[in-house]
């Protein structure tokens, strides 16, 4: 497996693009479209969120079918909390897309980022719908993956290629999440693509393998977006059927590869972020038991105001690994900061706070706690929050 160019188009079959329609007063992309020449098996994760926006409920209703022929992403825009008229809008844009391209509606699917209870304009993305089309092509996968970028300060896109069955299959994406993330499917929007053959029944499977280890393990500010989405296209172009064999085992294998490599340039984009923190938990009773402690450490306001200010109070990690619910002796308990022992047998070590500052002011800190009970372990990836993190969600919506 090797990492190449390309990102959402990587995959062979796929063209992308994005422009400006209006919905962003700032004249950056607001509008990303990603198409296959034929219909794909396709997938996709969305949020658990009770509180769903129109575009989710739409995708989810198309996705029953199992194929899709393109992804519609608009920025600046949420249409959540809109009732009947925003699923209205969202159909009506859905229809101009599908007329342009000349295929279904149903097999285009939809999402949305941005501000939550706004309507979008939907006269001027109708406008811009056929220069949308227009502007197709494999080469324009950033300008697609800037379109859906909201506080984001970068692009995200990934790639591999590996040969599988004697051919060159590759899986590629985008995404955009840097606030309102937490572990709990699918933690932003995603467009994943691939030039395997798999039904979509098979590709549903995997997908959620992959978010599972990859988008289900980060969390910025443990708040859970309305809007979260990771879709997934199996074009087919390679030649490659994945069900014969071991070869789901490979696209599994990339899959997550991918989904992991977006997932931690998220955290990375953090809002306000300066570190970032990987957590794990170590000896656990279960998997779920570490994965529970895990992710209450990774979510903890006070570690993460620690590790912003390089504050030496490593207290906070074992209150927090205490609060989990995971079982354990607190009298075993082990943490490691950055690779240095700082508590042993539930007994905080004499480091001076010089040191302690030392461990935690780095671009990445490594954290594993012991808990000693078990074997099972499991992982969060996190960020630090910072005085930044406030300043841009007090004035988000303005």
């Amino acid at each position: 497996m090797r990492w190449i160019k390309g990102g959402v188009t990587a995959a062979a079959g796929f063209a992308a693009s994005g422009i400006n329609a209006g919905i962003k007063t700032s004249r950056k992309p607001d509008l990303s479209l990603v198409a296959a020449r034929q219909p794909c098996s396709a997938a996709a994760v969305f949020t658990v969120n009770r509180v769903q926006a129109a575009p989710v409920r739409i995708s989810k209703a198309r996705l029953q079918a199992g194929a899709a022929r393109a992804v519609l992403i608009n920025s600046g825009c949420a249409n959540c909390l809109t009732g009947p008229a925003g699923l209205k809008d969202a159909l009506a844009i859905s229809r101009s897309v599908a007329s342009a391209l000349k295929i279904p509606e149903r097999q285009l699917l939809l999402a949305s980022t941005g501000i939550i209870g706004r309507r979008l304009p939907v006269a001027k993305v109708v406008r811009a719908v056929p220069r949308l089309v227009a502007r197709l092509h494999r080469q324009h996968h950033e300008v697609a993956a800037q379109a859906i970028l909201t506080t984001d300060l970068h692009v995200k896109e990934a790639a591999v290629e590996q040969v599988v069955g004697g051919r060159r299959v590759r899986v590629g994406g985008m995404a955009k999440g840097a606030g309102m993330i937490a572990p709990s499917m699918a933690t932003m929007l995603a467009v994943i693509t691939t030039d395997a053959a798999l039904p979509a029944s098979l590709l549903r499977r995997l997908l959620r393998q992959a978010c599972d280890v990859s988008f289900n393990r980060i969390s910025v500010d443990g708040d859970m977006s309305t809007n979260d989405t990771v879709f997934a296209l199996a074009s087919g172009h390679s030649g490659v059927d994945v069900r014969v064999g071991r070869r789901a085992e490979a696209l599994v294998t990339m899959l997550q590869v991918v989904c992991g490599r977006l997932a931690r340039l998220i955290v990375q984009d953090g809002e306000g972020a300066s570190k970032l923190m990987e957590v794990w938990v170590r000896g656990a009773g279960t998997e779920r038991e570490a994965l529970c402690c895990a992710r209450q450490v990774a979510s903890s306001p006070l570690v993460k105001t620690m590790l912003a200010g390089s504050a030496p109070n490593v207290g906070r990690l074992a209150a927090a690994a205490g609060a989990s619910g995971a079982r354990f002796d607190p009298a075993r308990l082990e943490i490691h900061v950055s690779g240095v022992r700082v508590v042993a047998r539930g007994t905080a070590l004499p480091l001076s706070a010089a040191v302690t500052r030392r461990l935690l002011d780095r671009p990445e800190v490594p954290v594993v706690i012991n808990l000693h009970a078990g074997r099972a372990e499991a992982r969060m990836t996190t960020c630090d929050l910072t005085a930044e993190y406030v300043h841009i969600n007090a004035g988000y919506a303005t």
